[in-house]
């Protein structure tokens, strides 16, 4: 059954990631993002990367977007995450965003 609202961790253009809730609704999306939003597959499974099409064409974990975007847990539709699970998310993308600017900007998804 889909949630009316899901816990996301959203990520505006030049800022910390933060934990919130969002409507699961394909035109708030899109206003979020600025524009047709792309659901793209994140390196951790069960999650989804959505962001403005422009930026997430072809996106495949190479690197993150530079406008907003939200990751959300995702297995056949949307689901609301826990703030557990939020939290690890927006750890691990602060702890990647200190190492890219330690070894430089390009290698922020280098495996």
């Amino acid at each position: 059954m889909e949630e009316k609202q899901i816990t996301v961790v959203l990520v505006k253009s030049g800022q910390k990631p933060e934990v919130t809730y969002i409507p699961n609704d394909l035109p708030y999306f899109e206003k979020l993002v600025d524009g047709p939003a792309s659901v793209e597959r994140f390196f951790i499974s069960g999650y989804r990367l959505v962001c403005s099409v422009d930026e997430g064409f072809g996106y495949e974990g190479r690197r993150l977007p530079t406008g907003t975007y939200f990751i959300a847990k995702y297995h056949t539709f949307f689901e609301d995450m826990s703030r557990e699970e939020a939290g690890e998310i927006k750890r691990m993308l602060m702890a990647r965003s200190r190492q890219r600017k330690r070894k430089g900007l390009l290698s922020i998804f280098s495996k």
